[in-house]
């Protein structure tokens, strides 16, 4: 059977309780309103398609393709039914049988001809060296122990190359022994894996491997939630152990840096955007509020909801192609949401949300939390 085969998910849906704890705080149901808009509603869909009991159509690919794949249903579900899994299952379910949104064409095409979700030639991929001035500091394609894997996002658009040389600068700092893998870098396949376009999406895991494996690292490193995760968890159920380490770049830091002789002492309360790839469904937390805490002491406030809790902030690139409005809402109350605790800046952990969240516009400045260590540091 195949990864992500739909009928691998007979049991999950079963096992719903249809109790509806996943409604409460389903972005899109708030939106929608409608059952079919919840996570219980799309798995009563998804069991309809799996027992032969509902016809494939518009209506269902459409509320399939609501879903934010944000994971807050994952944390509810008391019976642990894998959500998330199953709605991408279904959509690769729904791209086989021909209903899907037709605008995901476009960037299956993107990726699969130019290895970035942007179409740009991937040697593009290393243009922020030269407008860092970093083109002597950084080594590419070199065997080293650990990779840097900034992602299409970081290396690519104007405000995620920010991230990208904040984050360089903090590995050199860190005295690592690290490269890039340049051009060899295609884009990890998350948006193909969320779209539901799975057909070349082991080809793209099977180069990226290899390529971190051929310069014999031992670790590999992201800044981006979503490669984070890509990576660290569905990576392996395609091509089994990676033979290298994966690590976000807030553990790197939490465990190399020793950041409390910078605190900051005014400027403002700051607090904490935690991306839905990185905290619910990968688990990470704690280390970028440690980092926050021993930078901004006392100025560092968390968000009404947060954690397990936080609130989806709409960025992931599926979201923002297919479902433009829901994406932009949820990032104005993402930033609603800071302005009533009094934040001046909200961190975040992952270059998708800082593009989704800075485009919201308003007063709050949104920032990634490596440009905030770069910064303190003087590595600017």
């Amino acid at each position: 059977m195949s990864v992500y085969d739909l009928e691998s998910y007979s049991e999950d849906v079963q096992r719903c309780m249809r109790c509806g704890f996943c409604k409460s705080l389903c972005p899109t149901y708030e939106f929608v309103g409608w059952e079919s808009g919840s996570p219980r509603g799309r798995m009563l869909l998804i069991k309809g398609l799996i027992d032969k009991e509902l016809e494939v159509n518009e209506y269902v690919a459409d509320k399939i393709y609501k879903c934010v794949l944000c994971g807050y249903c994952l944390w509810r579900c008391p019976p642990g039914v894998r959500t998330t899994d199953a709605i991408k299952a279904c959509r690769k379910f729904l791209v086989d049988s021909g209903f899907y949104p037709r605008e995901l064409d476009d960037l299956e095409e993107k990726i699969e001809k130019s290895h970035n979700l942007y179409g740009l030639p991937n040697d593009s991929r290393l243009k922020w060296l030269d407008l860092a001035n970093l083109s002597n500091d950084v080594s590419v394609n070199r065997k080293a122990e650990v990779v840097y894997f900034p992602g299409c996002v970081t290396s690519l658009s104007s405000r995620g190359r920010r991230i990208a040389y904040s984050s360089s600068r903090i590995l050199n700092k860190m005295g690592l022994n690290w490269t890039l893998i340049g051009e060899e870098e295609w884009c990890c396949g998350n948006p193909l894996l969320l779209s539901g376009k799975l057909d070349r999406l082991k080809d793209i895991i099977e180069h990226n491997v290899e390529a971190i494996r051929g310069l014999e690292a031992k670790v590999l490193v992201t800044s981006c939630a979503g490669c984070y995760r890509m990576f660290a968890q569905e990576y392996p159920k395609f091509v089994g152990d990676l033979g290298f380490k994966v690590y976000h770049i807030s553990q790197l830091i939490e465990e190399r840096l020793d950041l409390k002789s910078f605190m900051v002492k005014d400027g403002g309360r700051v607090t904490y955007h935690d991306p839905c790839e990185l905290g619910r469904q990968a688990g990470i937390y704690d280390s970028p509020r440690r980092i926050l805490k021993d930078i901004f002491g006392s100025l560092f406030v968390e968000l009404p909801k947060n954690k397990a809790l936080a609130k989806c902030c709409g960025g992931n690139r599926v979201t923002r192609i297919i479902n433009p409005e829901v994406s932009r809402s949820l990032a104005l109350r993402k930033l609603d949401e800071a302005r009533s605790i009094g934040a001046r800046k909200i961190v975040t952990a992952c270059p998708a949300c800082v593009v989704n969240l800075s485009e919201g516009g308003g007063e709050v400045e949104v920032v990634d939390l490596t440009e905030v260590v770069a910064e303190v540091m003087g590595l600017t």
